[in-house]
């Protein structure tokens, strides 16, 4: 079964327009042509239409992997599983799904956002070579308008880790100039995107204990639209305000939260 066609029974399964199987992720236009296999998706676009609609992600991979196998389509397959074993901060799979992007004809920032994952969950970003700290850094900025780009975006929320905390601070600083007076007038993915940013900044701070955060990285998480695919974004700015402001109350509430609505591993892995 292809993508699309997985995609179109989900959808009828669930008694949905097209419309309301995309909302919010990709426009119904771009979506019909996926289900009819005229056009591809990015893993992360799937992965986001799946969770939205409640569609078990392993389920889901069972029904397409016979036909993407042996297959370049394989790279969607493998950088899905790769996400969500993140999600689930499994590491042996996160090694193996590495491996295998590594050795796949994936892009050279998939390669590089797959080893990135991989020394997230293991917590080897210090043993990342200088020499591939650099070429990640060169990819990202050797264009003027990265703060544009959404793969550039998207390999900086990954790579935080690697960067010094003036380093950070400045590209933060970059972002924030972007995006801040007119940030809820964002398109959908860039305003996903700069999230996912803003609550990995505010997670390297914590790990790193400074906890004197730029209250601009909460400005532009209050502009959120009030939708429920950022309910997410909206749950963790109010997490990290909580471990600024000290109030481990708090804190214990949203991790309990999120450990009961289906999200264990991952509230695990939050600061303190």
């Amino acid at each position: 079964m292809t993508i699309g066609e997985a995609l179109k029974k989900e959808r009828k399964d669930l008694g949905l327009t097209q419309a309301e199987m995309a909302a919010g992720v990709i426009t119904t236009a771009h979506y019909s042509k996926i289900e009819r296999d005229k056009h591809d998706i990015s893993a992360y676009d799937l992965f986001e239409i799946l969770t939205k609609n409640n569609i078990n992600l392993v389920d889901f991979i069972k029904e397409i992997e016979d036909t993407y196998q042996s297959t370049p389509e394989n790279q969607i397959n493998l950088n899905l599983r790769l996400i969500h074993a993140f999600y689930q901060s499994d590491q042996k799979s996160v090694r193996i799904l590495n491996k295998e992007i590594q050795e796949s004809a994936a892009t050279k920032e998939e390669k590089l956002r797959a080893i990135l994952i991989e020394a997230n969950v293991t917590h080897t970003i210090d043993q990342i070579p200088g020499k591939l700290r650099k070429e990640i850094k060169r990819i990202l900025f050797e264009n003027d308008d990265w703060v544009d780009d959404k793969l550039t975006l998207r390999l900086f929320c990954n790579s935080m880790l690697i960067f010094s905390h003036n380093e950070l601070n400045f590209y933060i600083n970059e972002i924030i100039d972007k995006y801040s007076a007119h940030f809820d007038q964002e398109d959908f993915h860039h305003q996903k995107l700069i999230a996912s940013i803003c609550v990995n900044f505010l997670y390297v701070n914590c790990i790193n204990n400074n906890l004197d955060f730029d209250s601009r990285i909460f400005s532009l998480l209050d502009q959120l639209p009030e939708m429920p695919e950022f309910f997410f974004y909206k749950v963790l700015r109010n997490y990290y305000k909580a471990v600024a402001g000290k109030d481990t109350t708090k804190c214990q509430s949203i991790k309990s939260f999120l450990a009961k609505n289906g999200l264990p591993h991952f509230s695990d892995t939050l600061p303190k």
